[in-house]
């Protein structure tokens, strides 16, 4: 196995557990809230412990691949690593880069969602669109302005959420009102629609992988990065969980599918009043803008980073004063063009699908890689085909049901697209000198395999 360098490191179990928790906990699961909700009923809480129970075995792939080949490259680098360049690796990667393009736009929706109700109701829907646009114009500028504000600005951003997460938590807990009965049996939703939630909820557990990227930095990486993996994942569930008890036993579901837009802040007015509504509401503005700008300063380095592999047009390796621009400004305009033509249950099945799609591979990529990791092959093996079950009962929910159809289009569109948008550019610039029969050649593994600057997927 391999290890950090000696005195590199600098983050211990405390500061590596940090790193996933704050990824995870916060703007998706404001976003999905309502939506997960509505779809799962009292199944809610099983909704996200299935979605949670991927993610939790997918953490043991990251640890075995993250100890053997640590450093900030993560996913892409794993990847790579296990499919070399080809169209399907190629495709994988510009994948991740779409659902990150895909969650960014969620994310802008439930800010303005969250919003919206201190906006005169006749204004909602314009109001809606300017509000979302106007935070990814924003974070976009805050990314371009360097790391250091994008780091001030996400401490503030994490110490809000999880102070208002905490308190609506632990005060509906004890709060009277608290109807248990929301959660039996009986009130739950078919099967199949309690694993569609659930895989519609499964974004809010994406996060936990920026453990990878600073891996280099750990340390006591063999003790640490087990603790972190694993222990971020399940202090999310736990946490997921009591929300869910206190948002469905305090909000009727009638109730609670009227405001699926700003979901928490209606049942946290239920127990807390006004006031209430308006700190949750503040608190999932602030989770929202986080997300936004932690998957900004993580994405806008990926095009970058494929470029240098000729995965996409080298064109993104063109930068000012030291910042990918043009890879800022394409995924900006990608999020703004969906926030605004796009409905968010759209947008939040297709990041779901993707990442699910995403961590099928890297699970694959784990097994393929157990010689070199030393680990199980069962345990990644079984995360990968819980993935593409857990995508296929979804896609069959959602093709099920007239309504939802349009989510599984959504689901079909940002894989395909991925697939198309590669094999149109390798027709067109068919560079192959770091490929040879889809490996990583030596004049290719310098950049995938051991880079310096890999983004914070």
């Amino acid at each position: 196995m391999a290890t950090n360098k000696g005195g590199s490191a600098n983050i211990g179990v405390f500061g590596a557990l940090s790193i996933g928790v704050g990824g995870i906990v916060g703007g998706g699961f404001f976003a999905v809230f309502g939506i997960t909700a509505a779809g799962a009923r009292g199944g809610t809480p099983i909704a996200f412990l299935i979605g949670g129970a991927i993610a939790l075995i997918t953490a043991y792939s990251y640890i075995g691949l993250t100890l053997r080949y640590p450093g900030p490259g993560g996913t892409v680098s794993f990847i790579t690593k296990a499919f070399g360049t080809g169209l399907l690796a190629a495709s994988i990667n510009l994948l991740l880069v779409l659902s990150y393009v895909a969650i960014m736009s969620v994310y802008a929706y439930a800010l303005a969602g969250y919003s919206l109700p201190y906006v005169p109701e006749g204004m909602r829907p314009v109001a809606s669109h300017v509000i979302s646009s106007a935070a990814l114009i924003l974070l976009g500028l805050i990314n371009y302005a360097g790391s250091a504000l994008v780091e001030k600005s996400e401490s503030a951003f994490n110490v809000g959420k999880l102070a208002v997460l905490a308190l609506f938590i632990v005060v509906g807990l004890f709060a009277s009102g608290l109807d248990w009965s929301r959660l039996a049996p009986a009130e739950w939703a078919s099967p199949s629609a309690i694993v569609a939630s659930g895989m519609i909820g499964f974004l809010a557990y994406e996060g936990f992988e920026l453990i990878a990227n600073a891996s280099d930095n750990i340390i006591n990486p063999k003790r640490t990065l087990p603790i972190a993996f694993l222990g971020c994942e399940v202090i999310a569930i736990v946490v997921y969980a009591l929300a869910f008890i206190v948002g469905i036993g305090h909000l009727p579901f009638p109730a609670l599918v009227a405001a699926k837009d700003f979901a928490i802040s209606a049942a946290a007015e239920s127990f807390l009043g006004p006031i209430g509504f308006a700190i949750m509401a503040v608190g999932a503005v602030l989770a929202s803008a986080s997300a936004i700008n932690a998957d900004y300063f993580g994405a806008r380095k990926l095009p970058p980073q494929l470029a240098t592999i000729n995965e996409v047009p080298s064109a993104f390796h063109r930068s000012l004063h030291g910042r990918s621009v043009i890879s800022l400004a394409v995924i900006g305009v990608l999020a703004l063009l969906a926030v605004n033509f796009v409905s968010i249950e759209a947008m939040s099945s297709a990041t779901s699908g993707g990442f699910l799609l995403v961590y099928a591979a890297l699970n694959i990529a784990a097994v393929r890689l157990a010689g070199e990791t030393g680990a199980n092959r069962f345990v990644p093996a079984l995360a990968a085909f819980l993935c593409i079950v857990a995508l296929a009962i979804t896609i069959w929910e959602f093709v099920s049901v007239p309504s939802t159809v349009s989510q599984a289009v959504a689901v079909a569109v940002i894989v395909a697209g991925s697939i198309v948008i590669e094999w149109v550019y390798r027709l067109g610039d068919p560079r192959v000198g770091a490929v040879e029969g889809g490996k990583v050649t030596a004049a290719g593994l310098g950049a995938a395999g051991t880079p310096q600057d890999w983004p914070r997927n």
